[in-house]
């Protein structure tokens, strides 16, 4: 089963780039963009360096949970 798409404001990890370059994040979904040829979905993402980037699905790692509040 395919994973869900993302929404605006989901935190997540990245794969490795470019020569298996770490991206470090999180990294915040800004925007849903119109899916590819092959109908993969695309997002824009937000870094800690404050640059923008577009992203297919396949190169997001995983969700970065957000915290919640502490147990009692």
């Amino acid at each position: 089963m395919a994973r869900p798409p993302y929404k605006t404001g989901d935190m997540v990890n990245l794969t490795a780039g470019f020569h298996n370059q770490v991206r470090p994040g999180p990294f915040e979904i800004t925007r849903l963009m119109p899916p590819r040829d092959n109908k993969e979905e695309q997002y824009r993402v937000r870094g800690p360096d404050g640059l923008e980037r577009a992203v297919g699905h396949h190169e997001i790692e995983e969700e970065v949970p957000l915290p919640g509040p502490a147990p009692t």
